[in-house]
């Protein structure tokens, strides 16, 4: 499953490289689903997300300090659901995913918690049933993170997770030469 560049109806600014992201990502695993714009909403990820190993979210996402279980990912509003996944909504989804990939702003950052428990999106992902997360430390770019992540979905054809995303890494290195075009992704879970 891909979903990219949901329709914000004015809450954030469209994500034009995202689009062409999440249909290059859906275009290398045929037996996937690509939703974009308005297509791409909270209800579509909450009820067909169980049944994929792969999961893109390109989109904005947004970290909260003070109530990280609010952090989110911004997909498009339906009837009904409000359109931000948030960390606390994923500890009631269902998910067998091999792989979560959050290409959006802040997706892998955490709050400590309760004693040394981390809470925050790839938390809530990991607790959702996904196997491993590739999430963003700091806000990226759209179109140097679109690059990276068609370049991580052709090199996972042959390679393992880990190798891949570091594969995916090196070429956008190599075009944008700036760590903040390429260093901000990280796997969690198992490689």
């Amino acid at each position: 499953m891909s979903i990219g560049n949901p329709d914000l109806e004015g809450r954030k600014a469209p994500l034009a490289f995202a689009e062409n992201e999440a249909r290059a990502v859906a275009e290398a695993f045929p037996e996937s689903t690509v939703a974009v714009r308005n297509e791409a909403t909270e209800s579509l990820f909450k009820q067909a997300g169980g049944h994929f190993d792969y999961i893109h979210l390109a989109t904005h996402g947004v970290f909260d300090p003070v109530n990280p279980l609010h952090s989110g990912l911004l997909l498009a509003e339906d009837g009904s659901n409000d359109g931000i996944l948030t960390a606390e909504e994923l500890y009631s989804v269902n998910l067998e995913a091999d792989l979560v990939t959050l290409s959006a702003c802040e997706t892998g950052l955490a709050q400590v918690a309760n004693g040394d428990d981390l809470v925050g999106l790839a938390r809530g992902f990991l607790y959702a049933g996904a196997k491993a997360i590739v999430a963003s430390l700091w806000g990226v770019d759209d179109e140097s993170t679109s690059f990276l992540m068609t370049r991580f979905y052709a090199e996972l054809k042959s390679r393992d997770k880990q190798e891949a995303l570091r594969q995916a890494q090196l070429a956008a290195k190599e075009k944008y030469g700036h760590p903040f075009y390429w260093a901000a992704f990280e796997l969690t879970g198992m490689p």
